[in-house]
């Protein structure tokens, strides 16, 4: 409601107030402000007569409403601008001083605060040693807001009105859906070309009824009364019936129920993928990668500010975990896998599924549909080794410990069958053998998030005796996990395990890509073991010599298909930093040592063969050493060092003394040029995806 005056009348609005022309108080905004079609810089002040200080301090800076331009008549020059002014205002902006000496009474801050509400947001999922432990029966005191069903008559705990800038920054949010042709045409191409979406296909379904409301409701034109009910909606819990199916699913937040979540949703999927070459026809050629990296910007801007907005109106749920993982990953795309705000969204997206219950799967209601809890499952699965690889990627300890989890394997089903009713999704299950694995040979996303999720399993054991004192009990655990890690992969479908031959079965490309993915990360828990275990035994050299061999032909065997996927660059590149780097660097330094001391090198395989693959490998760093690649410099030296090695390794006569970087940085950590001073390897990514972009 609108704020009074000390008689007790309604304030008037802004504008009304400095006109000095009667008000009707009307909300969101009045009949005269909407008649002058000043929507978005209609708002009521809770104190329109208090002095400001020339400096102000404010929670979340953001830009002032007076400044605002109408979302409705916005250019593509002014997306730009539109999504700089929500980058202004997102959550994680620090507290900031502004000072405009030209408008000192303007409040530029205040519109835009935390709102003041009578009851906190529910604290959701609480677990066995917490402070309502003992009322573990009493579902309705410990469950997740989301698993409770409101009661009839109830009255709603979250504030009837909100501070006037929320309403002019969702207003702002949905006039970024003048884009949506290109939004939907980029989420369903992924849809149907990548193996790697968390978030089931039934989402799909939403895609239609946004459209509809688009043009019967113009909402990329933020009409006030749509402004009004998308944020209404917002605020309220998001209650799931336990009669729902998933093909109804999306009813609960599009329509008259829509809510800002899976907008975000939306917004980040597309700017993520759009780094990848989907929906050609939508930009301009001439501009080539520029345009989609702004586009993705945009998205990535639009997103952050739906997820500020939910963070502090409404209880965490399931569509606020699929929107923090999709932000996670754009942001890995935006500002690159080194950058503090994909380090910092990871703790956001692990603390929040721990907030909904999901890491605690014997805590999930009884009640939830079938379909919601194999999604919360796919979800804590995915962001369990994406933890993982981050964790080892930085080296730095992992934030999702299985030791405190038992959430169970997602089914290893087809996302047809979470869509439809009860009886289709009984009648998947007889298709699974006693581990959850189907047993027509079919691959299915949740095929791959399955053996993802244990390959991490194994990579999280490593990463915890990796920062043990080494010793011989370490050795022995190391070798222990080598072992059981083998096993595991042993036991996995045949269908599930990569072999060279899978690119001449009449198998599609992205299932290849997919397969050889999870295969390298297998590898890599190899690498790092015996890698760890050379530091103490020689004898583990020999073994560490073929995991990097073996990995290197599968570098060299993702590279070649490159051309075959729609624009594979940043996974490219990515599984050249990655994998590569680490295994040429140590294939490359042993043949250097035996070109230099004449003794021979535990290696089994043939040494011409190893030459080769090693010649190949750098005629890739040749091709991504141009002025068009963001890392051009970091490829053109690293492409220096290994040709000039080579050439010693082929003319032993030659004594080659490397300039610069030595040779010792390229194969200390899985990061292999992080050492260098002069190459700032972390930096250098910029724009660069991950490989946990498409092809997971």
């Amino acid at each position: 409601m609108s704020s009074r005056r000390r008689n007790g009348k309604p304030a008037s609005c802004e504008p009304c107030r400095k006109e000095k022309v009667r008000c009707d108080h009307r909300l969101p905004v009045c009949s005269r402000c909407q008649k002058k079609r000043r929507t978005v810089s209609c708002f009521y002040h809770p104190a329109p007569l208090t002095q400001r200080s020339r400096n102000t301090t404010v929670k979340i800076a953001s830009l002032g409403v007076g400044h605002m331009r109408s979302p409705s008549h916005s250019t593509p020059e002014q997306g730009e601008s539109d999504s700089a002014s929500l980058r202004a205002g997102t959550a994680s902006t620090p507290a900031t001083t502004i000072s405009n000496p030209e408008e000192p009474k303007s409040r530029l801050g205040d519109g835009f605060c935390i709102p003041v509400i009578g009851r906190s947001l529910p604290t959701g999922y609480l677990g066995p040693t917490s402070f309502v432990a003992a009322f573990e029966e009493d579902h309705e005191l410990v469950s997740s807001p989301s698993d409770l069903q409101p009661q009839e008559g109830a009255v709603n705990a979250f504030p009837s009105a909100l501070p006037s800038h929320w309403v002019q920054r969702t207003a702002e949010i949905l006039s970024f859906l003048k884009e949506f042709s290109t939004i939907e045409q980029i989420v369903r191409e992924y849809y149907i070309l990548g193996q790697a979406a968390v978030v089931p296909s039934f989402i799909l379904n939403a895609l239609p009824t946004i459209q509809t409301m688009i043009d019967e409701n113009q909402l990329h034109k933020s009409p006030p009364e749509q402004v009004a009910r998308v944020l209404e909606n917002t605020k309220h819990a998001f209650h799931i019936p336990p009669t729902i199916t998933g093909g109804q699913f999306h009813e609960l937040y599009t329509g008259s129920n829509l809510r800002l979540e899976i907008l975000g949703v939306f917004y980040a999927i597309a700017g993520r993928l759009a780094a990848f070459g989907l929906a050609h026809d939508k930009f301009p050629r001439f501009e080539g990668m520029a345009a989609r990296e702004r586009f993705g910007r945009r998205m990535l801007a639009v997103s952050d500010a739906v997820l500020q907005i939910c963070t502090h109106i409404t209880p965490v749920n399931d569509l606020t975990i699929w929107l923090l993982y999709e932000i996670q990953l754009l942001s890995g795309v935006a500002h690159g896998d080194s950058s503090c705000a994909k380090w910092r969204r990871l703790g956001d997206l692990s603390t929040h599924i721990f907030e909904l219950g999901l890491h605690r799967d014997s805590q999930l209601s009884n009640s939830a549909p079938k379909f919601l809890i194999e999604t919360r499952r796919r979800h804590f699965a995915a962001a369990y080794q994406l933890d993982k690889s981050i964790a080892t990627f930085l080296g730095r300890p992992p934030r999702i410990s299985l030791r405190h989890s038992d959430c169970k394997l997602p089914l290893d089903i087809d996302d047809s069958s979470l869509g439809a009713g009860e009886l289709e999704f009984e009648l998947a299950l007889q298709y699974l053998d006693s581990e959850g694995w189907n047993t027509q040979g079919a691959l299915h996303r949740s095929s791959f998030l399955r053996q993802r999720f244990l390959v991490s399993t194994f990579r999280e054991e490593i990463l915890e005796v990796s920062l043990e004192p080494q010793s011989h009990e370490t050795a022995d655990k190391l070798r222990d996990i080598s072992v059981r890690c083998h096993k595991t992969w042993n036991s996995f479908p045949k269908q599930l395990r990569y072999s060279p031959d899978c690119w001449d079965e009449q198998i599609s490309t992205p299932i290849c890509l997919m397969l050889i993915v999870s295969y390298l990360a297998y590898l890599y828990n190899d690498f790092l073991i015996y890698r760890l275990l050379a530091e103490q035994d020689p004898e583990a050299q020999s073994a560490l010599l073929d995991v990097s061999s073996t990995i290197l032909s599968s570098v060299l065997a993702f590279c070649t298909m490159r051309e075959d996927m729609v624009d594979l660059r940043p996974d490219y590149m990515w599984t050249i930093l990655l994998y590569g780097f680490p295994s040429a660097g140590v294939l490359i330094k042993a043949l250097q040592k035996q070109a230099r001391t004449g003794r021979p090198i535990p290696y089994r395989g043939s040494r011409s063969v190893l030459i080769r693959h090693l010649s190949v490998f750098i005629s890739h760093l040749d091709s991504m050493s141009r002025p068009s690649v963001a890392n051009q410099d970091l490829f053109h030296r690293a492409s220096k060092i290994f040709s000039d090695i080579i050439d010693e390794v082929l003319e032993p006569r030659v004594s080659v003394t490397l300039p610069g970087l030595d040779m010792d940085t390229l194969t200390d950590s899985e990061i292999c040029m992080m050492g260098s001073d002069e190459l700032d390897f972390l930096n250098m990514l910029e724009f660069g995806g991950s490989i946990d972009q498409f092809i997971f």
